[in-house]
């Protein structure tokens, strides 16, 4: 009797086992196929990455590609920013025998040895997941070189605006040495004028200018047909038909997109590296923002006013007709950021100036966007994920209005960002203190031979 009730017990511990395990795997199967796949994600993702921890593919492959495959996965989105950036430690100067050493200390071949997604507890500034202390595992020896540098901390290294991982060149003794004493402003302060209209002009001289009656769509309004007229798109020849094709008149985000793309190859490029329009990227997988709907700004994680609400694309910041890209270089920001540093603009300098027309004045696209020159042509660059340069891409922007020393100490003072820049920064550099030592000692040294 004894033994017929184990049975019975062992029968009915192994039939609802089998129970639970088939209940496990119709849910595992569910979220991995039908729903968001939030059942497999680990942790967070980092501030850049959150967009598109569902489209786990996107860096793991169809299953999990090791380090190789994970390696592609981030050069497939940001080859083209560490080329730019004029990368300091490319991955080839680590295949160099002579760097063998380096490895056991920190393989810098790999993205993922610096940045390794889910692990919030140990994510820092700019995504890093190292302790601050990294560099000078590499660098011990930096003391006994460079006496300037004995009395600094191990962790020190990227304090104040100093070193950048991927992008030294504003840092290098020359550099600095060439612009130490470089007036807060400078005699010709001004940002790039942009240039891709005027070159496509230049291009397409047989194009002419359309007017209100040239709208080739009979149900356009007279007021929209007003403002057509007055923008760029009916000044290069674009007609109603040359976005609105088959007459349709209601776009999705990620149509948006694919349209204005047609034409603005590289700023769509750009846009869906950036924060504003990842999620719309060709290089997600199939369906993805079908699935996720494109980003909106009360998904993310700096603070946004309660009104700001709807998809993000071109036209969020740049209405389709009129394009007005005063109205895109501010009100666009400032009607979504709710953050302190955004709220400050108003009552900054910078601000003042733009607002009065001035020719050197800064909006927040100015600074955000930055104006490079590509190919004898100045372009906006739409990423805001394109930080890699020094200060996260700040400095090279600054560098066009300010001396060295002084955006430089503006950039290192946090209270003085927070408050956008609305007062002149404190004291000198501790950097430029080094290179003015420097420049003496060089100095004395020529004048003792």
């Amino acid at each position: 009797m004894k033994g017929y009730r184990f049975r019975s017990w062992h029968f009915r511990f192994w039939h609802w086992g089998v129970v639970v395990t088939l209940l496990i795997a119709v849910s595992a199967t569910y979220n991995l196929e039908l729903s968001d796949r939030a059942l497999f994600i680990s942790g967070e993702p980092s501030h850049g990455h959150h967009q598109i921890e569902m489209a786990c593919s996107s860096c793991h492959g169809d299953g999990f590609s090791g380090a190789d495959g994970m390696q592609r996965a981030c050069l497939g989105c940001h080859a083209e920013e560490l080329e730019m950036a004029d990368d300091s430690h490319p991955r080839a100067k680590f295949l160099d025998p002579r760097n063998a050493a380096l490895l056991g200390k920190l393989d810098a071949r790999q993205c993922v040895t610096c940045h390794v997604e889910h692990k919030p507890e140990i994510t820092r500034d700019m995504g890093v997941t190292l302790a601050g202390d990294f560099c000078f595992h590499c660098h011990s020896d930096i003391a006994e070189d460079r006496g300037s540098h004995s009395g600094f901390a191990f962790d020190s290294c990227a304090s104040a605006g100093c070193h950048n991982f991927h992008d030294n060149r504003n840092l290098y003794e020359d550099f600095l040495v060439a612009h130490a004493g470089q007036p807060q402003i400078l005699p010709d302060a001004q940002l790039p004028e942009r240039t891709a209209m005027q070159a496509w002009l230049r291009e397409h001289p047989q194009r002419k200018t359309l007017r209100a009656a040239d709208a080739d769509i009979a149900a356009a309004s007279a007021e929209i047909a007003a403002a057509w007229a007055g923008g760029p798109h009916a000044r290069v020849d674009v007609n109603c038909s040359g976005c609105h094709t088959g007459g349709q008149m209601q776009f999705s985000a990620a149509e948006i997109a694919a349209q204005c793309g047609n034409c603005h190859r590289e700023q769509r490029r750009a846009f869906t590296r950036g924060k504003h329009g990842m999620r719309l990227s060709p290089k997600l997988p199939a369906g993805f923002v079908e699935r996720v709907g494109a980003m909106s700004p009360q998904q993310a994680l700096l603070p946004m006013h309660e009104s700001a609400t709807g998809e993000l694309s071109c036209t969020s910041c740049h209405e389709p007709h009129e394009t007005d890209l005063q109205f895109a270089a501010v009100e666009a920001c400032l009607g979504c950021h709710s953050d302190g540093h955004s709220l400050a603009f108003r009552e900054s300098a910078h601000f003042r100036q733009w607002n009065a027309g001035a020719a050197d004045g800064v909006s927040c696209a100015g600074c955000h966007l930055p104006r490079e020159r590509r190919g004898g042509r100045v372009l906006v660059n739409h990423n805001q994920n394109h930080n890699l340069r020094p200060n996260e891409k700040m400095l090279p922007v600054c560098l066009n209005c300010h001396g060295a020393e002084f955006a430089l100490s503006a950039l290192a003072d946090e209270a003085l960002i927070a408050d956008n820049f609305n007062r002149a920064p404190t004291g000198s550099h501790e950097t430029f203190d080094l290179i003015r030592k420097r420049i003496a000692h060089i100095s004395d040294n020529k004048k003792s031979r």
